[in-house]
């Protein structure tokens, strides 16, 4: 028995629309502003040593970039970083090393930084303000400050050098 016309065609109105409905959006040119840092890296302190490894990869079809953190000592931790087109904000979560931390933010002279607030173990507040610049040798300078007066002083918490592996 043949199924009636009218179904076959509903069936593959149905589909259609699915498969529209699955089809996510083509990521916005802002997404691809901090592809500079995609890629597989050493990282290095100012003094020359090894401060781990990390590998950023694109993800969600060119949405996000996802970070996996090796640290020379053997802490691990991933963040997630996306560019949010309500908020016109790139925004960063990441976990790891025995926390948690939320920072946003953008391009700044050809820098992505970010900023973001967060409560100390003593209970104060701080702020936190990471820049990744990336320079003409194909480097990517990551500096991670911290300020405990409201932003009018900050104190380095990090400082690495990515250099892309095989380099």
């Amino acid at each position: 028995m043949k199924p009636p016309v009218l179904l076959l065609a509903l069936l593959a109105v149905s589909a259609a629309v699915a498969s529209a409905q699955n089809t996510p959006p083509p990521a916005p040119p802002e997404a691809r502003q901090f592809d500079f840092w995609i890629g597989e890296w050493e990282v290095f302190s100012p003094d020359g040593k090894k401060a781990g490894e990390n590998r950023i990869e694109k993800m969600a079809n060119g949405w996000g970039l996802l970070e996996n953190w090796t640290g020379a000592g053997g802490g691990t931790g991933k963040s997630l970083n996306s560019w949010h087109p309500d908020k016109k904000r790139w925004q960063q979560y990441w976990v790891g090393l025995g926390g948690a931390l939320e920072i946003s933010g953008g391009l700044e002279n050809g820098a992505m930084v970010m900023t973001g607030e967060a409560t100390a173990p003593n209970g104060n507040k701080m702020r936190n303000r990471i820049t990744w610049t990336p320079s003409a040798d194909g480097t990517v300078r990551q500096l991670w400050e911290q300020s405990t007066d409201d932003g009018k002083t900050w104190k380095t918490v990090f400082d690495g050098q990515y250099r892309r592996k095989g380099s």
